[in-house]
């Protein structure tokens, strides 16, 4: 383990919890490091971030993509700059994706998978300006399965990271997650709040996804708390769905990074 543990005795009295807080929370963050790379006879695929491949770049320059250190783990860090839109269909949204071809995410008609992946919003990640009623619906995402059609529209399921504030409730707000499903056309759309965005903290999603067009169902855990258990369509009819690990969303004219790490798709 890379812990290495602070200096109590030169803390003041009046900080002291604190930083135990925070030490604590060092120490979570090396024993979910281990647990994420730990060997397992359940799964498919692994990706561990210490590489890029075999995820494909969607990205203005592939610079954009670098391997950091965080939190006691090699990270993928997705970088967006001012100007970053228009880039593999985005349109205004700025965009630093990765791309996992789909056969290999292998979400088809009647599979049904276990993923977990880690996402990390460190100090230089931009949180999004407030969503306002009647005007601007500002919106980001980190996670995605996206249908293979790849002719716009909602993707199958999407970890969004919308603004802290909106000044309307059908505007979500943090950490928000969607699925879609069914008829492209008129999908079946299931709307589910995570909580606020954490930063300089490692999150582990898990996902149970039966992968359908028909009757299926996507649960969601953070940290072991599970936040979704949604039952309907989780493919569009005739299409299936490869991962996306991004750093998507308005553009608002700042720098902005999201990291991401280990993430694996394991049987039922």
């Amino acid at each position: 383990m890379a812990y290495k543990p602070a200096d109590l005795g030169s803390v003041a009295a009046e900080d002291l919890l604190a930083v135990v807080q925070n030490e604590f929370a060092k120490i979570a963050d090396e024993f979910a490091a281990l647990a994420a790379v730990t060997p397992s006879a359940d799964v498919l695929w692994r990706w561990d971030a210490t590489t890029v491949s075999p995820f494909g770049v969607q990205a203005k320059d592939p610079n954009r993509v670098t391997l950091v250190q965080a939190g006691g783990r090699i990270a993928v860090r997705l970088l967006t700059m001012p100007g970053d839109s228009n880039l593999y269909g985005s349109g205004a949204m700025e965009r630093c994706d990765l791309r996992l071809p789909n056969d290999l995410t292998d979400a088809t008609e009647g599979k049904d998978h276990w993923w977990s992946h880690y996402v990390r919003f460190p100090a230089d990640y931009m949180e999004l300006p407030r969503s306002e009623q009647g005007g601007t619906w500002n919106t980001g995402l980190v996670m995605c399965f996206h249908n293979t059609a790849d002719q716009g529209g909602q993707a199958n399921a999407q970890l969004q990271a919308m603004p802290a504030t909106a000044t309307s409730p059908d505007r979500p707000t943090g950490l928000h997650f969607q699925v879609s499903g069914g008829d492209p056309a008129a999908p079946t759309v299931g709307q589910y709040p995570v909580g606020p965005i954490v930063r300089n903290r490692w999150l582990r999603f898990d996902y149970h996804v039966r992968w359908t067009a028909g009757a299926g169902l996507f649960e969601g855990w953070l940290d072991g708390t599970q936040f979704m258990a949604h039952k309907g369509p989780t493919l569009y009819a005739g299409q299936g769905a490869y991962l996306k690990l991004a750093n998507y969303h308005t553009a608002h004219g700042k720098p902005s990074a999201v990291l991401h790490g280990p993430t694996t798709r394991r049987t039922p």
